[in-house]
């Protein structure tokens, strides 16, 4: 495994260019941001972490299903968006179970667990979809939302393999239990600022209304 992880970072380190100021390759520019975008707000970050958490929980044979289960759901979930800021909600509870899984049973309950990264990819999938343009420029940044989301999800979850492997103590294992924890808490805040703001806008609607009711009346 350590050979395996050694020989991908060399890749992607050989595999390096200079720096430029402009995209020698047009529409290339679409595709680095499309690369980042599932780290690019708060709800896909807490969700991409909490699914890396839930991956790094189960035993490395059967990570294959659950990695699996969510490239295939990015892909279609592209297909299905464009979501609407009603899916903050949505990542922000799905990272909340992801993350209570992982701090709470660890590594079981596989053929239950994998619901959670097929939901998480269908919503990153979704949310990544850009604005109406060119289509080659749409799908170029699709693109690069995609294998943004399936690398930044194998580098967490070979991340947390990487120390669990180095580091055997027991400590290790309570540590990843206790960071989706607080992970998890996060999230449920998040969650529940997300409704807040929803009554709150809703209030304001109501009372700007009966203000204006009250002055033609």
């Amino acid at each position: 495994m350590r050979i395996f992880w050694w020989c991908f970072g060399l890749v992607f380190t050989l595999g390096a260019v200079p720096a430029r100021a402009h995209s020698p390759m047009p529409g290339a520019e679409g595709f680095y941001i499309g690369l980042i975008h599932p780290f690019s707000t708060p709800s896909q970050a807490l969700l991409m972490f909490g699914l890396g958490l839930l991956l790094g929980s189960f035993d490395t044979k059967k990570v294959r299903w659950l990695l699996g289960a969510f490239v295939l759901a990015t892909f279609i979930g592209l297909f299905l968006g464009p979501g609407s800021n009603q899916l903050e909600a949505a990542m922000f509870a799905l990272a909340f179970f992801a993350c209570a899984w992982s701090a709470l049973i660890p590594g079981k309950l596989l053929p239950i667990a994998v619901m959670l990264p097929v939901i998480g990819g269908l919503l990153i999938g979704m949310v990544s979809v850009p604005d109406p343009g060119p289509t080659t420029d749409r799908v170029i940044t699709m693109t690069g939302s995609m294998l943004g989301a399936n690398i930044g999800l194998l580098y967490i979850w070979g991340i947390i393999i990487v120390v669990k492997e180095r580091y055997t103590w027991k400590w290790v294992e309570i540590a990843f239990r206790v960071v989706a924890a607080w992970l998890g808490a996060i999230s449920l805040l998040m969650l529940a600022l997300q409704f807040a703001a929803s009554d709150v806008a809703q209030i304001s609607a109501v009372e700007a209304i009966s203000v204006v009711l009250h002055e033609r009346l």
